[in-house]
């Protein structure tokens, strides 16, 4: 395979390397023609390679396994008003443990004003993730997740997923949110806790 650059350098001279990796063509031509030869898997590695930022991996599906272990992390996280107090379950929830705590990654946390609740009309950047601790009592039942990702798996938008302390599973992101995308849809895209906590 090859492919050709067209380099904005005057006045360059005609190169050729021995092993044939570089060639340049001498030219007259205000542009001269350069010609380089890369093996098609580095190419294409380079493309795959070529994103930044967090939106960089929405090309590869996650496991519930991974998206349970980002869910589980100890640092990292800003709590909705900014508290890491438990709050009642309100009344709409369709959980059926009597706490919870939510709190969401720093991509997500761009959405929060300065009091820690998801500004009006916010429109939650790719790889955000929220997590609602749910407790019964002071015992921790379970993390809900919510992680904005453009994904087969994703339902409106969000993988959608409920796992226990010890990282097994409750709720798969393979459901798509089936059980949580209508009472959500409510929401700032899809965050309930302005509503329901306000």
């Amino acid at each position: 395979m090859r492919i050709a650059i067209m380099t904005r350098q005057y006045g360059q001279r005609g190169t050729n390397c021995s092993n044939g990796v570089l060639t340049t063509k001498a030219s007259p031509a205000r542009y001269p023609l350069i010609r380089v030869r890369v093996p098609l898997s580095l190419l294409l590695f380079c493309i795959a390679c070529s994103s930044d930022g967090p939106s960089a991996v929405t090309s590869r599906e996650l496991s519930d396994a991974e998206v349970g272990t980002l869910a589980r992390a100890a640092s990292g996280w800003t709590y909705y008003r900014n508290s890491t107090d438990t709050l009642a379950r309100a009344i709409t929830s369709g959980h059926s443990e009597a706490r919870l705590r939510t709190r969401y990654n720093a991509i997500a946390a761009t959405q929060l004003d300065s009091v820690g609740r998801v500004k009006s009309g916010a429109v939650f950047p790719d790889s955000s993730i929220v997590v609602k601790e749910l407790y019964d009592g002071s015992i921790l039942r379970r993390y809900a997740v919510m992680m904005k990702r453009g994904s087969k798996s994703a339902g409106a938008g969000w993988l959608w997923g409920e796992y226990a302390p010890d990282g097994s599973t409750f709720v798969p992101i393979t459901n798509r949110g089936n059980s949580c995308v209508n009472c959500h849809s409510a929401g700032i895209d899809y965050s309930r806790m302005n509503d329901s906590h306000p």
